[in-house]
């Protein structure tokens, strides 16, 4: 079983909330967003051309017939080209809800991605030039071991060699009787680590912790759904 946790180096001042927000724009059925709306330009068309046709053919009914009853049909043939004039115009309203609820699904998903890309850009980044960030990954990782009787820490090559050559920075003893010991792995990216022990794992990987950022907010991104005006 692996256990994750995300280091405090994450958010800000080592509290818990993440330093991604997610605040998304409120997108009203205005003239603009409904222009960019997929198909939607196609499908109100599409309507309109039908509400004329079905206009038509009753136009043409009617006067097929000679309007025999006079102005009792006449009244009836305005009152069934309006009834099918508002139907239409209900189906295209309901057409735009519908379109704009899966706009802003996409555009909420496609903005969220574009963000977690820069700020995955960014803390790789900030790995490469603090080298000091494996020590406090280490210690907080660390915490999570219950048992330090048998503990393999792997540590990207970069991160190892740095440590060996300050052994200051080493948050453990290296000394075999303590249980612990350090191996490189070019699979970990620079500034995280794995810890294996008899109980599990303890991702403390760049890669895991920033899984966990993203799935933190993607749930806040769920609950704000569920309670919009929260």
């Amino acid at each position: 079983m692996s256990k994750k946790f995300i280091s405090n180096l994450f958010h800000q001042g080592g509290s818990q909330e993440s330093i991604f927000e997610a605040t998304w724009p409120a997108l009203s059925p205005g003239k603009d967003h409904l222009s960019s709306l997929p198909g939607l330009k196609e499908a109100e068309t599409k309507m309109l051309k039908e509400a004329r046709e079905k206009a038509f053919l009753i136009e043409k009914e009617a006067y097929e017939k000679g309007f025999e009853q006079g102005e009792k049909d006449g009244r009836e043939l305005g009152q069934k080209r309006q009834e099918v004039v508002i139907q239409q115009m209900r189906n295209v309203l309901l057409e735009i809800e519908r379109q704009r609820k899966d706009f802003r699904q996409v555009y909420e998903n496609e903005v969220l991605t574009l963000l977690l890309g820069i700020g995955k850009r960014i803390f790789r980044q900030e790995v490469l030039v603090c080298e000091g960030l494996i020590t406090t990954v280490l210690q907080e990782a660390l915490q999570y071991v219950t048992d330090r009787g048998r503990v393999i820490v792997r540590l990207h090559p970069g991160d190892y060699q740095n440590l060996l050559a300050h052994p200051g920075q080493i948050p453990f003893s290296l000394d075999e009787k303590d249980g612990i010991k350090m191996v490189e792995d070019p699979s970990i990216t620079r500034g995280g680590c794995l810890l294996e022990t008899s109980f599990g794992d303890v991702d403390a990987t760049f890669e895991g912790q920033f899984d966990e950022i993203v799935s933190q907010i993607r749930q806040q991104m769920k609950g704000a759904e569920r309670d919009p005006g929260r």
